[in-house]
């Protein structure tokens, strides 16, 4: 298709890493069109190369220029879409920008399908039976994934959002109050997808629960903790989990943290170096993660088991990969966290 308004996935070459990020959820295109001063065409975004450079060491407050793709194909305006259409997807891509004789940015095509997304046969996991003990009083008389973020269940925003992606197997392990859960989503078909349930007779942990999963997995599977509301594409993360042959690929986040103070790096007492407030960077689990079926058959029955635990269990050999997530990612489990989440969805008006 070619994209009526342009503007909206283009951002000034002088723009930042998160700039950058920021347009590309708020376009809702997947990829963002960095151009000089004179509105030339200088460099293309996508989702895949913000996430090569978090790994290469880019910041958010780093030039978008580091992370951009230079060497673009590009068509001339005025191309026809059935021209457009086959050289995109000779060159396997998704888009092909359009540019004027003189070089400034004219237009934007996309090969995108119509209609809702094909469905999957990976299935999702959910996990969706801890106590919720840092969010009490709430969890007394409700089950953590139960509790409400505008207007719904925290949960229900997973499942419709993997849904719209074409997921439609999903698996509710569950044990706190789970009968509010299984009472409320029944077998999935209100939302258009099929729910099944396991349940700990005892809690598992988020990854001994696996155990109470038929072994008929030939597909990855995505486990995703019950309180994370994210907008990721996990397709995407499975198509990363696919390139390189992974047997555990698990989302992580970039976390900056600037220590207020001057630091200063002794050997005994003598003063060998110091910075000024420096900013340390850390990948923070996201509570996503994709499984290979061997992975999930590995978990032994009836033994707790957390997530963590199974990853480093795997570390060995050396198939386990880490998925920067730039998107919008949110952990409920604490009260702050939640009502600040309810706070977001009531500005948007959901």
């Amino acid at each position: 298709m070619l994209v009526d308004d342009v503007s909206r996935c283009v951002v000034p070459g002088l723009a930042t890493v998160k700039e950058v990020v920021e347009n590309l959820t708020s376009s809702g295109l997947r990829l963002c069109l960095l151009v000089d001063s004179d509105r030339r065409l200088i460099g293309i975004v996508s989702d895949g190369d913000i996430r090569r450079g978090l790994l290469a060491g880019a910041g958010l407050e780093s030039p978008a220029t580091t992370v951009m793709n230079a060497d673009f194909a590009a068509a001339p305006s005025g191309t026809a879409v059935s021209e457009l259409t086959r050289v995109v997807r000779l060159r396997e891509v998704t888009h092909l920008p359009l540019v004027g004789d003189d070089g400034r940015l004219a237009g934007l095509f996309i090969d995108q399908p119509d209609g809702e997304a094909a469905a999957r046969d990976n299935t999702v996991v959910i996990m969706a039976g801890g106590m919720g003990l840092r969010l009490r009083p709430l969890t007394e008389n409700t089950p953590k994934p139960m509790l409400p973020v505008g207007g719904k269940p925290m949960v229900q925003h997973t499942i419709e959002s993997l849904r719209a992606e074409g997921f439609v197997n999903f698996v509710l392990a569950i044990n706190y109050l789970g009968d509010q859960i299984e009472g409320h989503f029944g077998d999935g078909s209100d939302l258009g997808v099929r729910i099944a349930y396991v349940k700990e007779e005892q809690p598992l942990g988020t990854g001994g629960a696996l155990s109470l999963l038929e072994d008929s997995f030939t597909s990855p599977i995505v486990v995703i903790n019950g309180d994370v509301l994210l907008s990721a594409r996990l397709t995407e993360m499975l198509n990363y989990h696919h390139s390189h042959s992974a047997d555990i690929t698990v989302g992580v986040k970039v976390l900056d943290t600037q220590i207020p103070f001057g630091v200063i790096e002794l050997e005994g007492n003598h003063i060998v170096a110091m910075q000024e407030k420096p900013v340390y960077r850390d990948f923070v689990n996201a509570g996503v993660y994709v499984l290979e079926p061997s992975v999930v058959r590995s978990v032994a029955p009836a033994v707790r088991l957390d997530m963590p635990d199974l990853v480093v269990g795997w570390l060995g050999r050396r198939k386990v990969f880490a998925y920067p997530m730039h998107e919008s990612w949110r952990d409920l489990g604490h009260i702050e966290d939640l009502e600040s989440a309810r706070q977001d969805y009531e500005r948007r008006g959901e």
